[in-house]
C-alpha cells in the first residue's frame, strides 16, 4: 500500500503525517513506499520520485494519496487501476490568499477541482476530522472514515512545561491568513494594557509564500505598540527548539478560523501548557474538552481567558489534567485500529 502526495517535506504537518502513516502500514502488515513530486532533500532516501510510481506497482497494490492543495499527480490517482484512498487534510479556502499570494490561490482552487473530480471514483476518502469528512461528502466521495494524523510528538522530547518569566502566549502554525494572528495581536495588546504588562507572545511557524502577510502583522503589532514584544518567527524551526518554546511557554494559543486538524493544540498538551483557541473549523473537535475554547473575536474577550490560563492555578490543573486524559485518543495504537477499520471498510486488507 503505496502513498503519494505533492511536497513531502521533514518540517511540516503532512510530511509527519506520512512518515507515521507509513511507519502504521509497516506494523498492519503493508509493503508501503512513499512518491512525492517534490522530495525534500534532507529526507530524499525515504521517497521516490511520483513519476516512477506504476514502476514496481503490482495489480493488488493499493494507494493513498494526500490532498491539501492541487498537483499534477492527482492525475496519477485517476491512473491506478488498484484500490484508492485519499486522505483528505482540507484546503484552505482561497480567499485568504487572495490579497497575500496569487500562486498559492490558484494550487487552492485546483485542489478543489481535485477533489470534486477525485472524491467520486476513490474508494474511500479518510479525513482527519470530521470537519474534513463532511466536505468530501459535499464534493461526491461514496464513502469517508475519520482517522485523525499521526502524532510524533516524542520528537519533541515532551516535558511539564516551566513558564518563563515575563510569561509567554505561543502560536504554532504557518504565518498563513487563515490562522487570524491580528486577533492574537490584538489580544496580546489588551493583556499587557488591563492585566500581565510584561506578558510576550511567539509566533512559531514558516512565512514561506506568505511574506506580506508577516509584514503586515509587524505594521499591526507596531501600531498597537506590542511589536517589541512579539517574536514573529518566519523561518522553520528545529524540534529541539520547538520542544523548548513549548517546554517555557505559559498558554498556547491559536485563533484560527480554518483548520481541518491542528497539530499543534496536541503537542501543547503534551507539555502540560493550557490550550486557549478560537471555536471554529476543526479547533473543536481536536480539543475536545481539554482547551478553552473562544467563539468571538472582541480582543478585551481574549485577554481575560488567556489572563486566567496563565494566572489561575486551580484552571490551569484543570486543563492540563483534562489534557493528560485527551492524548491518549491519538496515539499510536489508537490510530493504528482506526487506519486498519477504515481500510478493511474498502477492502483494503494486509496481505497474509
Amino acid at each position: 500500500m503505496h502513498q503519494l502526495l505533492p511536497v513531502f517535506s521533514a518540517g511540516d504537518a503532512i510530511g509527519s503525517a506520512v512518515r507515521r502513516t507509513r511507519e502504521t502500514l509497516h506494523r498492519l502488515g503493508f509493503m508501503s513506499e512513499t512518491f512525492a513530486e517534490v522530495i525534500d532533500q534532507t529526507i530524499a532516501g525515504e521517497a521516490r520520485p511520483a513519476r516512477d510510481l506504476f514502476e514496481s506497482a503490482q495489480p493488488e497494490d493499493a494507494l493513498i494519496y494526500h490532498l491539501s492543495i492541487g498537483s499534477a499527480v492527482a492525475a496519477l490517482v485517476e491512473r491506478w487501476r488498484g484500490r484508492r484512498v485519499i486522505v483528505y487534510h482540507n484546503i484552505t479556502p482561497t480567499r485568504y490568499y487572495a490579497a497575500t499570494n496569487q500562486r498559492v490561490a490558484y494550487w487552492l482552487d485546483r485542489g478543489r477541482e481535485e477533489l470534486r473530480r477525485l472524491a467520486p471514483i476513490v474508494d474511500l476518502v479518510i479525513g482527519v476530522s470530521s470537519y474534513n469528512t463532511a466536505d468530501a461528502v459535499q464534493a461526491g466521495a461514496r464513502q469517508v472514515a475519520v482517522v485523525p494524523p499521526p502524532i510524533d510528538a516524542a520528537r519533541l522530547h515532551p516535558r511539564p512545561s516551566s513558564p518563563s518569566a515575563p510569561p509567554v502566549v505561543l502560536c504554532v502554525g504557518r504565518l498563513a491568513p487563515n490562522k487570524r494572528h491580528d486577533t492574537l495581536l490584538r489580544s496580546l495588546s489588551a493583556l499587557r494594557t488591563i492585566a500581565i504588562p510584561d506578558a510576550r507572545m511567539v509566533f512559531a511557524g514558516v512565512a514561506h509564500d506568505t511574506e506580506t502577510y508577516r509584514d503586515r502583522l509587524i505594521d499591526l503589532a507596531d501600531r498597537l505598540g506590542v511589536a517589541g514584544a512579539v517574536d514573529f518567527g518566519g523561518d522553520r524551526v528545529s524540534d529541539r527548539r520547538l520542544g523548548d518554546l513549548y517546554a517555557s511557554a505559559a498558554v498556547f494559543a491559536t485563533a484560527s478560523e480554518h483548520e481541518g486538524f491542528c497539530v499543534p493544540l496536541l503537542e501543547a498538551m503534551a507539555f502540560d501548557v493550557p490550550v486557549v483557541a478560537s471555536a471554529e473549523a476543526a479547533i473543536p473537535e481536536t480539543v475536545g474538552d481539554a482547551g478553552l475554547l473562544v467563539a468571538e473575536r472582541d480582543p478585551l474577550l481574549w485577554a481575560e481567558v488567556l489572563r486566567r490560563a496563565i494566572s489561575d492555578p486551580a484552571l490551569r490543573h484543570s486543563l492540563i489534567d483534562a489534557g493528560r486524559r485527551r492524548l491518549p485518543e491519538f496515539s499510536d495504537s489508537a490510530t493504528e485500529r482506526r487506519l486498519a477499520a477504515a481500510l478493511a471498510q474498502a477492502g483494503i486488507t494486509p496481505p497474509r
